[in-house]
Formats: structure tokens, sequence, C-alpha cells
């Protein structure tokens, strides 16, 4: 990962080869775990020196650096000017920094929180012997910012248009109503919760965590807690599209959020699929593969005398076992990933008021009163070429940043 640093003036030349320098020696580490390390400098084509991006003007060379940190070196207007064309949201704009030409002030501008600009600001300080200029209010006060502790929870966001009157009862002292059937928020620092047996339906803010697809509404900020896995089987040369379609429907017809999606598994002969992988690429997710004997192990409502055949081994579901070991692994070993590396930690709680997982499910115990893993959906045939399963985890996504 890099960031670029824009030198608005030939004078600001040897602090920005300095933060280069520096950054390079102690990279900073990113909302996502991601290392940034070197950083790039860019500079007007009258002066740019051969170690040096040139660009005729700011606004085009920050818009070729939008999917980057980015970093001015000169007056806080450049900077707003430069980056207003090019902003999406908060949850997708990469941070963006301004520093004092003399080297006095690094100020976080943009993507304070989600993004992790604030961090990346104090980072920067440290490295410069600068003073960091954050204005974001709960950097301000006491409590931490609504947003940041939700995502350190590892849970997702859904209606960012809802958290602002949610922020604003949060950082008042207000109690903000809760309804957290899974038990996936903790009261955090300085509390402020007002928990809810049901799904509130008043005006007003109030957070709504679950796995399960929610109805949207005026003052209600939704939450998908991150706990299911999508098992998945199919024929060599699946089109992609159709995947994409079956997936889509199987989460809508069931009542599934979309984004309570942790991960994608098969059997590893599979892994290299152009459809799966595809369809790993577009929502973001881990695609988890288990070896076929792995997977006949693992007792299943449907298994296939075929797969057995093609495997030689006992019969076996591959959609139905690939989530269930993988969900079950999310509980116990807390990765989402095989090797366990660069994986999100995950922390148990107790779910509660999920739908029934049906009889003969392939429940997966933990050692504990609860299942660890469970099935959501049973095999679900797609036209002959796909099967789709979903497990749902005993576990919650953590991020390990925090």
């Amino acid at each position: 990962m890099h960031c670029i640093c824009h030198v608005l003036s030939s004078a600001a030349l040897p602090l920005a080869r300095r933060l280069r320098e520096a950054m390079a020696a102690a990279p900073w580490r990113g909302p996502s775990g991601e290392t940034l390390a070197e950083c790039r400098l860019s500079a007007p084509q009258r002066f740019a020196p051969e170690d040096c991006l040139p660009f005729a003007g700011i606004m085009d060379a920050a818009r070729q650096a939008a999917e980057v940190p980015q970093i001015f070196i000169g007056a806080t207007g450049i900077a707003v000017r430069a980056m207003a064309p090019l902003l999406e949201h908060k949850s997708t704009d990469a941070p963006v920094l301004v520093i004092s030409p003399d080297g006095r002030f690094v100020i976080s501008l943009l993507a304070g929180h989600w993004g992790g600009g604030n961090s990346l600001c104090r980072h920067v300080a440290a490295l410069l012997d600068a003073v960091p200029v954050i204005t974001t209010a709960t950097d301000c006060g006491e409590r931490p910012a609504l947003d940041l502790f939700l995502q350190a929870a590892g849970l997702r966001i859904l209606d960012w248009d809802q958290l602002p009157p949610a922020q604003a009862c949060w950082l008042e002292g207000r109690p903000l109503p809760l309804w957290d059937p899974c038990g996936a928020v903790t009261d955090g620092e300085g509390g402020g919760f007002l928990r809810q047996e049901h799904l509130p339906e008043q005006d007003g803010p109030a957070v709504c965590v679950h796995w399960q697809r929610l109805p949207a509404r005026q003052g209600r900020l939704r939450v998908a807690l991150p706990s299911l896995v999508l098992g998945l089987g199919c024929r060599k040369g699946i089109p992609a599209p159709l995947v994409a379609t079956a997936v889509e429907g199987l989460l809508l017809r069931h009542g599934l959020e979309p984004q309570a999606l942790a991960a994608l598994a098969t059997v590893t002969e599979k892994a290299q699929e152009p459809a799966l992988q595809e369809l790993a690429r577009r929502l973001g997710l881990p695609l988890l593969t288990f070896d076929a004997a792995e997977l006949a192990a693992v007792s299943t409502p449907h298994p296939s005398t075929a797969a057995g055949e093609r495997f030689a081994c006992a019969p076996f579901s591959v959609c139905e076992a690939a989530c269930l070991l993988a969900a079950r692994r999310m509980a116990a070993t807390g990765t989402m990933q095989e090797d366990g590396e660069g994986a999100s930690p995950v922390s148990r709680a107790e779910l509660k008021d999920g739908p029934p997982a049906g009889t003969g499910n392939g429940q997966q115990t933990d050692g504990t009163d609860a299942p660890a893993a469970r099935l959501l959906v049973e095999k679900t045939k797609v036209a002959g070429q796909l099967t789709l399963a979903v497990a749902l985890s005993n576990s919650i996504l953590r991020r390990d940043d925090v």
C-alpha cells in the first residue's frame, strides 16, 4: 500500500522527503490491517525533481490518486477544492491529510474515522514531530465515535444516512436504544445503550444489530453481524452471472443480510473456479477451501452419492459441509482463513432468537451449550450446475488493530 504526497511548493520538498524516509522506516497500519510504508511524492511540473511525479494541475493529480491516502503539503483550501469533486461517502473515501508548509501541523481533513485518517494523522505528526489537528467531535470528547465503536466490534453499518442522529444521541449522553438479540455489542466506554427486547418501531434513533435482513425505516441504524458462511458446489465452467444471481436470490428468499456474510466455502478442487473467485472478489470475502476427506466427515442433511464417488470417499454435500466447517472454524479458532494469516480475530457470543435450524442439520458443537455452527439454509440446487447452503457461526468477527 502507498500514499501520495502532493508537494505544492519547492520549499516543502525537504519536508516531503523527510516524511517519505520516515514512513518507510515506520509504516502505518490501516483500519483493515493494511501496511502503508511507501510515500510517493508528486509536484507541479514547473519545479518537480526526478524523485517526484510531475502534474500539470492539482485537480488531475488528486483524481489520479483518489483510491489511496493523499497528503497535501500546503494550504488547506487547495486540498479542499481538489478533493471536493471526488468525494463519494465516508465509508469508502480514502484519508486526506494536510501538512502546513513549515511542518508544524498535520490536519486530518477527510475519512478520519472509518478510513483511518485520524490515526494516520497522529502517525504522520509523530514522524515529523508536529502537532496533529483532529476536529471530529468524538475525538475531542470523552466518548469513542459510535461508528468506530461498531467497527471495532466487527460490525458493518448499513444505513450511513441514519448514523448522524444516532451519533448525536451517543455524544450527548442520551440513552441510545439498542436491539441486539445476538449479544454482539457491549456497552462500551461510557455506556450509553438502552437495550430493547423487541425491534424498535419508534421514530427516534435506534441501533439494530442482526444477521437477518431488517426493514429500513427513519431513525433505524441497521448494523450487520457478519456471522454467516455461504457454501458452494458447482460444475466446472459455470457462468459467473448465474452464481451471482443465484446467491442474491437465495439470501433474499431466506431473509439474510448480504453484508452479514463473513466468508465463502467450497471443496479444494474448486478453489480456482473463475465464477467462485469472481464472487469472492465482488463481495470482498475470503474463499475458504477444504479437502474432500474433511467434508465427507461432516454429517449433513443431503449427502451426495455422486460427490462421494467422484472423490473416492463417503457420500457428502460440498456446500453444506463446507459452510459448516468454515463456520465452525470461525467459532473455534477465531479466523476466517484456512491458515489463519491475515484473518480477523473473532470473539464468541451466544446467539439468540435465530430462526429454527431444521432437523438433522449437522450442528457442530464447541464444548458449550450453544452449537458452534448450524445450517440456516440446507442444500439448494440451481439449474443443475450449482448448489448453495448457508451456515451460522457462533462468533463475531472483530478487527485486531483497535
